[in-house]
């Protein structure tokens, strides 16, 4: 291989290895501190919930796909932390970014996760920022600002830990 081949090379490989960054690094979060970004969501049981219903409440969103390995790790730990602190003034609401509807709500059916979810349509879409891979969790504290975006799997002690925000 000759010495032009080599450099090349060599600059297709740290691109490559830059992508995950690249991908990462996209202003597709909401800002430490900015207030939840919606009025009111549809949820997949139909019902509408409107974010004045959250006063005093520390709301966890929890954006998922039904194809997503990494979700169905950290889902079932996102039940388990909605029904041991949903008394103790935290809610849970999943975000599904599937493309099909169907799709989210079957997959939330056959799980029973007792957390409400929503779905990623158009109009929620304007409101919130879809994020490039998931999972991603973001917390808003009592008074609706956001104190916490993690982005990708947590582990399950950390998912936990969620609740020192009540």
């Amino acid at each position: 291989m000759d010495l032009r081949s080599r450099r090349n090379l060599i600059q297709a490989g740290a691109l490559v290895a830059c992508l995950p960054s690249l991908c990462f690094s996209q202003n597709n979060s909401p800002d430490i501190g900015s207030n939840i970004p919606w009025s009111q969501v549809k949820l997949l049981n139909d019902e509408v919930l409107k974010s004045s219903q959250l006063k005093g409440q520390v709301l966890v969103t929890y954006f998922w796909a039904s194809w997503c390995p990494f979700c169905a790790v950290q889902t079932p730990e996102i039940e388990k932390l909605s029904v041991k602190y949903q008394s103790k003034g935290l809610f849970v609401l999943g975000v599904s970014v599937d493309k099909d509807l169907s799709a989210a709500k079957a997959h939330f059916q056959k799980h029973r996760y007792s957390f409400p979810s929503t779905w990623l349509d158009p109009q929620l879409k304007s409101d919130l920022k879809k994020p490039p891979a998931v999972p991603v969790v973001t917390v808003y504290d009592k008074s609706g600002l956001m104190v916490q975006h993690e982005k990708g799997q947590m582990f399950d002690e950390d998912v936990q830990a969620l609740s020192r925000w009540i």
